[in-house]
């Protein structure tokens, strides 16, 4: 019976020591001076300049990252490059500023990973290979100098017996997981492009920038077109579960 008492004071120790602290939520509203239309429970903001308009709303957060939506139309006669990398998140209004994730670049660097592992891989699988060829040689040759004879039921190294039998199981392992949480197919596909932006056209993705925790004012600035940037305010709360 004493044995129960110290088996769950061992428990109670254990579980303070593999307890987890539950993440941060993160929750992004916008400024109070912000034109604002609401869709499906998202506040999105409204920005407009010369020909150039924008709707701006956030979307999500992981560990490392805040991601918001952004939709641009030109309205003008002059093409507009839109570059995300341009794009840029700052504390209030002199603050410490992140620039935006490059999508290009991003691909480009995964892809370059890939093809590095692949080789990586590729070289692994002819060094297995090559190891099992050298056991094949050293077998053949050992058989044929055991006395000039043949005798197989005697011959420690031939490949009936289990100690010398060379099998190469080896399996090229998985890519490795993406730079960022959200996918290859994220960045293709679903983050905002570098593209010429024509007359009456509009283009629109996410973007994503570093998160600035202990910042509860942030400005996102958008430095397309001619003139001052477009500048999306929010308020950030940081809440601890």
């Amino acid at each position: 019976m004493r044995l129960l008492p110290k088996l769950l004071l061992l428990i109670g120790l254990a579980s303070n020591f593999i307890a987890c602290t539950p993440r941060t939520i993160v929750r992004m509203d916008a400024d109070e001076t912000a034109e604002v239309k609401w869709s499906y429970g998202r506040q999105i903001i409204q920005l407009g300049k010369d020909s150039l308009d924008a709707q701006v709303y956030f979307d999500t957060y992981n560990k490392n990252d805040l991601v918001f939506d952004v939709e641009l139309t030109n309205w003008g006669k002059q093409s507009i490059l839109v570059a995300p990398e341009n794009i840029y998140i700052r504390c209030g209004e002199d603050g410490p500023t992140r620039l935006a994730a490059d999508p290009e670049w991003v691909l480009l660097k995964q892809e370059i990973d890939a093809s590095r592992h692949e080789a990586n891989a590729k070289n692994i699988a002819i060094a297995v290979g090559a190891v099992a060829a050298v056991g094949v040689v050293a077998a053949v040759v050992s058989d044929n100098n055991n006395n000039g004879g043949n005798n197989n039921d005697n011959n420690s190294n031939n490949f009936n017996s289990n100690n010398n039998v060379f099998i190469s199981t080896y399996v090229a392992p998985p890519l490795p997981a993406p730079v960022m949480p959200p996918s290859v197919d994220f960045w293709a596909n679903y983050s905002l492009r570098k593209t010429t932006l024509d007359e009456k056209y509009k283009v629109g993705g996410k973007v994503v920038v570093p998160r600035l925790d202990g910042c509860p004012n942030l400005e996102l600035y958008l430095p397309f077109g001619n003139g001052e940037p477009l500048v999306a305010k929010f308020r950030q709360r940081i809440i601890q579960p």
